[in-house]
């Protein structure tokens, strides 16, 4: 990843200016998405994670150091998101693989953390905010497109997209805090 920002651009991104997020986000986009990519095989996992690695990004913007290089700031955050994402695989792979050496096809126990799983997925989603929660249940039950829900909502795209990547983020936490928990 080459191509560094100026400290005027840091400042400004660490100032707010969504101007200068575009920027930043322009010339590191497709790099990072590349770089993660190399890591993970899997193109639709990498454009995930580059994404909510911008919009960490875009949160945790006052932290950024402009006194140190933001290009190797940036790497390090991409491999060490690349690297959680294959350990986070490496679990579910685990525990996948585990249910399918079981002999039984479903059993009153595995009905019980089915139905346990699900009640924790939908107290996840009661608990975010309000307009996650609501672009969450317009993608996910009622199968609304990200478009749609922009335009009920008026919001962009990209807002409706980001809320999103949240929230299925969180949800993904939930999964495996829950799964690890059973081992």
């Amino acid at each position: 990843m080459s191509n560094e920002i100026d400290t005027k651009t840091l400042k400004a991104l660490q100032q707010g200016s969504h101007k200068a997020f575009e920027e930043v986000f322009i010339t590191y986009y497709g790099k990072t998405k590349a770089f993660i990519y190399g890591y993970i095989k899997s193109g639709p996992d990498a454009e995930e994670l580059t994404e909510d690695l911008f919009v960490n990004l875009w949160i945790n913007r006052h932290s950024i150091d402009i006194s140190k290089s933001f290009d190797s700031f940036l790497h390090t955050v991409a491999r060490n998101s690349a690297i959680n994402f294959l350990k986070h695989k490496y679990v579910e792979d685990t525990y996948l693989n585990n249910i399918q050496k079981q002999e039984c096809s479903s059993t009153s126990e595995e009905d019980l953390i089915t139905k346990e799983l699900g009640l924790l997925i939908d107290d996840t989603v009661e608990k975010m905010p309000e307009q996650r929660k609501k672009i969450y249940i317009l993608s996910r039950n009622e199968g609304l497109s990200n478009e749609e829900i922009a335009t009920q909502l008026n919001t962009t795209k990209r807002n409706v997209e980001s809320q999103l990547s949240l929230a299925l983020k969180e949800i993904r936490k939930t999964i495996s805090c829950f799964f690890l928990s059973l081992l």
